[in-house]
Formats: C-alpha cells, structure tokens, sequence
C-alpha cells in the first residue's frame, strides 16, 4: 500500500451512473447467463450406444462471427472400457457475450474428421456428430478462447492506421489537482428561469452572472469564482441565488460533472480553503493531459532494467538512466522529455529503450507491457482488440429515431464521396442523395433521408468503412453486419467503436489523436478526446487485459457493452434553453476491450475520507485449482520446467494439426495416442507445441474462474469482473472506492 496523500486530495474522475437496459438479443442475456454458461471441457454427448468426449476446441480461424477449429474427441463404444481418440473439425456461428465473458457457438458444421486407430469409423463418427451430437448451441468462456488465440497467433488484421501523434499539452502537479476541458472557445447560452448564463462546451459546470459577469465553477459543496472562464479561481464566499436554482437543474439532468464527491460524507470547500489544501485548478481549451505525484516524484528502480519508476504516483512516469529521459504513457502512447515540464515527444512503441519489454510482468507497473510493441502483452491487446461484441436483432422490432439541432447540417469525409451529418449525436452518414446509413448502439440503420424512416440495415456499402481516422465518425467502421435471415440481422462492433485503434507500430492506442471541431448550435455536441480523461490500458496475469478511464472531462455517453453511463471526452450535448441534455458524439463509453465503465486507470485510488491509497493489481498468478501463485505472466508458452500450481484437470487431451490426439500430463510429460496406447513423444517441437496449449488452457480456466469468483456467471461476490478494487482507477470524491480499472464485462445491444 502507498503512503496517504494529503487529506481532500482531488483527483481525476470518472462518473459511473449505472442504467437499466433492455437488450436486442432474442433472449434477454442476463437470464441467458443463468441457464447457459462454460460447464468446464470435455463435453460428453451420447447417440445411441455410442459416446463421445469432446475437448476444448482449438482455434484455426475466427474472424467476425465466424468460427472454426479443432477438437480432440474420445469415443466409446458399446461395452468397450478403452476409448478411441481422433481429432474432429468444425465451423459455426458465435455470439459473443462480453458482460458475462461467454460465447455461445451454434449452427456447427462438421468439415473434417481423423481417427487414426480406427480409420474406418472415422466417416460414421463425423455423420454422428454431424447429425445427431452437434444439434444444440455450446457455451465456452470467452477467457479460454482468447488465451488459445494468444498461442496460436491467429490474428487476421492487417496494420495499423498512421495516427497523429502530437504530443497534447501535459500538466504536472506535485499537489492535488484538476484539470478543466472546455472544447475551444467558451460558448455562452442562457440558463432557463434564470439571470445566469452557461459555458456548455464543457462537461463540468461553468456559470456567468449576467449582470456581473463574473464566472462560478461548481466544486465540491461550493462555489469558485473568476473573472474569466478560464480562471484562475479562487473560493466564492458570497454567491448570486439563481446559482442553487441552475444547480439543482444540472443535477437533475445527471449529464453534469459537479465535482461534489459521490459520498454522503463530501469534503468541505470552506474546510478545505482553511487548512489551504485547495487543489490546484488548470483549465485547456483543448485535449491536455494532468499527471499527478504526492509530493516531488520518488524514484525506484525495476529489476534488470536500466529504468526508475515514479512510485508516489499513479501515473505510469518513468525515468531512462541511461540518457536521463522521463517517460510517460499516455493513452496507450509514449512521450518523453529531459524534465516533467517538458517539452515532449513521441515515441512509437517500437522504438522504446529495449529495457521497457524486461519490466517483469509481475511488476505493479506490468500494465505497460500492453504498449510496449512485441510484448505477450501487447499482442494479446490485439487479439482481444479484434474480438466483437456480437448479437441478434429483431428487424421488426428495432426502430432509430435521430434528433437534428434543426434541418440535417452535413460535411464531406475527407478522401472519399461521403458526408456525414454534423448537428446530431447520432453518426449518419449520406452515401448518396437516397442513401443514408446510420449507427446506434452497435447496430446499422439503413433509410432513403436523412431523416428517416430508418430500417435494420442488411448490408453496408464498403465505401463506409474507407473513412479515415482523422474523421470524427471513424468509428463506425468498427461495426459490421454479418449476415441476416428474413427475421434477424447478425451484427457486432470491435472495442474501436468506442475509440481503441491499431497504430502504425501494431500497437493498440487509445484515440486517433485528431482533434475533431464540435457543432455548437442551441446546444453542443462534442466528439471524444484523445486525451484528456486519463485514458489508459491494463494488463495483469491475474485478469488479463482491459482499458480504463481516470477522469471524463466531456459529454456523457451510455455503453453500449454494459448500459453504464460514463463521462466522455467531448461534452455533453445541452441545451440552456430547455434543460435537455443529450449524448454527445463519438465519444469514449467504458472500457472498449472488455465493455465495463470504468472507474480509471490513471489516477490514484484514493478514499479523502480515510485516507487510504489502494495498491496495483498485477502480480502473481492464481490458480484458483490448486491455491497456489507462480510467476507465470512469459506469455503463453507455459514451460513446465518452471512453472508450477497450474491445472487443467481432465482437459488435458489436445488435437494435432496433424490430426493425431495428443495428452499431456506433469507425471508422463507430452504423449501421443497410438494403435498401442500413449506412447511418449520425443520431438521437440510438437512437445513444445502441446505445452504452450496446455498453458494456454490453463491461464483460460486461471482467468475464467477469476471472474467467477469475482462475481461472473455463477459467481459468489456480485462485483462484476476480477479486478474491482484493483488500484488503478479513480473513484470520486469522498467515493471511498476503490480503483476500477481493467473491469472485464462485456456488451450488451440496446433497443
């Protein structure tokens, strides 16, 4: 645990307000997840006198919905006691569910069979499977299958996009601090029933008198003033009446960032004014970031590296002792300078200082590892990047209406024929004078105007998915179609639909780093921030990989992965006049890996109440079979040699590329099954081969029963995902939480 910071420590937030949502899917997922879930490998069917024992699938492809691999299969039958082992092929059709970490595979269809023992029987088995076993959907924990990607390297996409990398500007504090977005310019608009007017291009609320002209900045159960909207501020100690009347409205509208704490227990302003613990205010008119130390940075150093890492931080700030260079990440990119002031640059993934890739993965800054090129690590963020969330819609009862400040406004896509429409929250883009395609929770709306009336959209034209990141509505190229029947359409969207992107280093970032202008009209509508809000990924062998947030500092947005509602990064879309709020566009919602709000990734956990920091969340390795920790964390080429209190029970049977069935066991080591028995193996390579699946299947049933224990499907606690309390989140004032960074749920449709 780190020391305490100083009593009403202020610190980066991020708003969690948690909705009900219903869901698109044919069956609602949460009593989905009551019935179905991962009932553990192999799977025994029967057909007749014959049964078979089929074992956890290893994947070959899987692209979009679209599944396929191989399983090794054990056959009995009639009296017999010895089973017959072969290796059985299939594809199908996945739904993938993020909030309860499943997918549900359907429609199989059986391509290929091998039994070496017992060739003859191999085309009644395959027609057995086909026909009488393999009729009824199958549940595996999404954990186990993104582990085996993560061995086999079955990654489909090509490289990343050229971002822009310009370094944001960056605050440093040794004290308790804030940072204040406003999205350019200050726009004013009045405030009904009121003498006040509003800065609405901001997410944090900024008042003007009328009559004065002095500015109010709402902050914990009181008031800042200035002269100008950009500060400075200092402690308002007489303020105008109508201020409590336009509080209680932004509070109502639950779209408003008050700085007020989310406890019953809230710091004082005027308590904190007396013993000067104040924090201090920075305001930007564009993307910034804030990094904060308790007091002057201190240093330690990382075994076998020639690194030092700030330790009274949260922020992930290093020093290179070699050529006396600060590092800092920042949404997923790296920026150094000679001091904490600056100036900065960018620095790709791959060309770090080689000492980055050696932090040990047990380290409490092994979150890093994610944005470091040619980590485990950081190609297990790209395999998890491309993974979507998937589901089913009704086509005759998913309906989009889009709300337009006034008549549709619409602006060209730089380097391609389309427009898209600037004045809604809505992204619609114009194909053609009657075609128009539009985007709402994950789901493709297609209509002949822009206003409608909008159907399911069967198709996309490809020309949609050429949008570049510079555009502000490049993220509907991360939702797709795949198929559709007369009743349903088949869609998913990959975590760049709420802002995750492959750069050009083959590394995932957060944000394109484009700055994209807001429409400001009777109210605002902002799109997301690269930076500004903490942004940042974590990784650890305990839970695996996901993305948090440290503070939003825009509109408010709800995820369409869970139904939480967090603070983005462009502002909320409000309109003075009438009080109404909206979502702003294009903005970040939750955790984009694994679908959870996140409490943040880069600002300390920090209670002001008790005082209590909480620590990192990396480490050792549970496995939650046998109750003891390793090391592990080398990837997935688990090596038996060194690793120890790993277990995957009777899931031990493996299926060759080959089609020969292979078993591995500590005991006997790896053996291949033959006409006589098991028999052992003493090829190198295939015995490696079969030890990277067996680690591979034993950090997915390590992260699955995590996540059960956690609270998963099946779970005991009820706190979604393994890592709550983890430390790298930022709860809110006097929240007395803990850390929610890296929560591993996933995606829910809305209607």
């Amino acid at each position: 645990m780190k020391p305490a910071l100083p009593r009403l420590i202020f610190i980066l937030l991020a708003v969690c307000v948690v909705m009900a949502l219903s869901v698109f899917a044919q069956k609602p997922q949460a009593k989905q997840a009551a019935a179905m879930t991962d009932k553990g490998w192999p799977r025994t069917f029967s057909s007749g006198a014959t049964s078979f024992s089929v074992y956890q699938p290893q994947i070959e492809h899987w692209k979009d919905n679209r599944f396929e691999a191989r399983a090794a299969v054990a056959v009995t039958t009639g009296q017999s006691k010895q089973p017959g082992y072969g290796v059985v092929w299939f594809a199908a059709r996945t739904e993938i569910d993020k909030v309860n970490r499943l997918v549900t595979m359907s429609d199989f269809v059986v391509t290929k069979t091998s039994f070496p023992a017992t060739p003859d029987r191999a085309a009644a088995y395959q027609n057995l499977l086909q026909t009488q076993v393999l009729k009824t959907a199958e549940v595996i924990a999404l954990d186990r299958l993104l582990s085996e990607l993560a061995i086999t390297q079955a990654r489909t996409s090509g490289s990343g996009y050229q971002l822009k990398n310009d370094p944001p500007e960056i605050f440093f504090s040794t004290q308790p601090a804030i940072l204040v977005l406003i999205d350019g310019e200050p726009v004013l608009r009045p405030v009904k029933e009121t003498k006040l007017n509003r800065v609405i291009n901001t997410r944090l609320l900024i008042l003007q008198h009328q009559a004065t002209g002095k500015y109010y900045l709402h902050l914990m159960d009181g008031w800042m003033e200035s002269d100008a909207a950009v500060g400075p501020w200092t402690v308002a100690w007489n303020t105008p009446s109508d201020l409590k009347k336009a509080l209680a409205a932004a509070g109502e509208s639950k779209q408003v960032d008050l700085l007020d704490g989310s406890s019953d227990k809230r710091p004082s302003l005027s308590e904190a004014a007396k013993q000067n613990a104040l924090p201090v205010i920075y305001t930007s008119q564009k993307p910034a970031e804030l990094l904060q130390s308790q007091g002057e940075p201190r240093f330690a150093p990382i075994e076998g590296t020639d690194l030092l890492f700030v330790t009274n931080s949260e922020n992930d700030i290093f020093l290179d002792t070699i050529k006396q260079e600060r590092y800092v990440l920042i949404s997923g990119r790296w920026f150094r300078g000679k001091s904490m002031n600056g100036p900065w640059e960018h620095v790709p993934g791959d060309w770090l200082p080689t000492d980055f890739a050696r932090i040990p993965p047990t380290h409490e800054k092994a979150s890093v590892l994610a944005s470091v090129a040619g980590t485990p690590q950081a190609k297990e963020a790209l395999i998890a990047n491309e993974i979507p969330q998937t589901a089913t819609i009704s086509r005759s009862t998913a309906t989009l209406t889009v709300d337009y400040d006034g008549q549709p406004e619409f602006s060209p896509i730089e380097n391609t024929t389309l427009k898209y429409a600037v004045n809604t929250s809505t992204p619609v883009i114009a194909v053609n004078a009657g075609s128009y395609y539009a985007v709402t929770n994950g789901v493709w709306f297609v209509a002949k105007s822009a206003t409608g009336p909008w159907a399911v959209a069967t198709a996309v034209p490809a020309a949609i998915y050429t949008i570049p990141p510079s555009s502000p509505v490049h993220k509907v190229t991360y939702v797709k179609v795949y198929g559709s029947t007369t009743e349903a359409v088949y869609v998913g969207y990959t975590p760049g639909y709420y802002g995750t992107v492959v750069s050009s280093s083959n590394v995932v970032v957060y944000g394109t780093g484009w700055y994209y202008r807001p429409y400001i009209g009777s109210y605002w509508v902002g799109s997301s921030y690269t930076y500004g809000y903490g942004a940042g990924f974590t990784w650890s062998t305990y839970g695996g990989w996901g993305v948090a947030y440290g503070t939003g500092r825009g509109f408010t947005n709800t995820n369409v992965y869970t139904g939480t509602t967090v603070s983005g990064a462009g502002g909320t879309a409000y309109n003075p006049y009438t009080s109404r709020s909206a979502a702003g566009q294009a903005g970040a919602a939750g955790n984009a890996y694994t679908g959870n709000a996140a409490a943040g990734a880069r600002g300390a956990s920090y209670n002001p109440q008790t005082g209590v920091v909480s620590g990192g969340a990396a480490g050792a390795t549970y496995n939650a079979a046998t109750g003891q920790t390793t090391a592990a964390g080398r990837g997935f080429a688990y090596n038996t040699k060194t690793d120890t209190g790993v277990a995957v029970g009777k899931n031990n049977v493996y299926a060759g590329r080959d089609g020969e069935v292979y078993r591995y066991n500590k005991s006997d080591g790896v053996q291949q099954h033959t006409e006589n028995g098991w028999q052992s193996v003493n090829r190198p390579t295939e015995i490696q081969n079969i030890q990277n699946h067996q680690g591979a299947r034993a950090t997915g049933q390590q992260r699955w029963d995590n996540f059960r224990s956690a609270g998963g499907p099946n779970g005991n606690s009820g706190v979604v995902g393994p890592r709550a309390g983890s430390g790298n989140g930022s709860p809110r004032i006097g929240s007395g939480g803990a850390g929610g960074g890296g929560f591993r749920g996933g995606g829910r449709f809305r209607r």
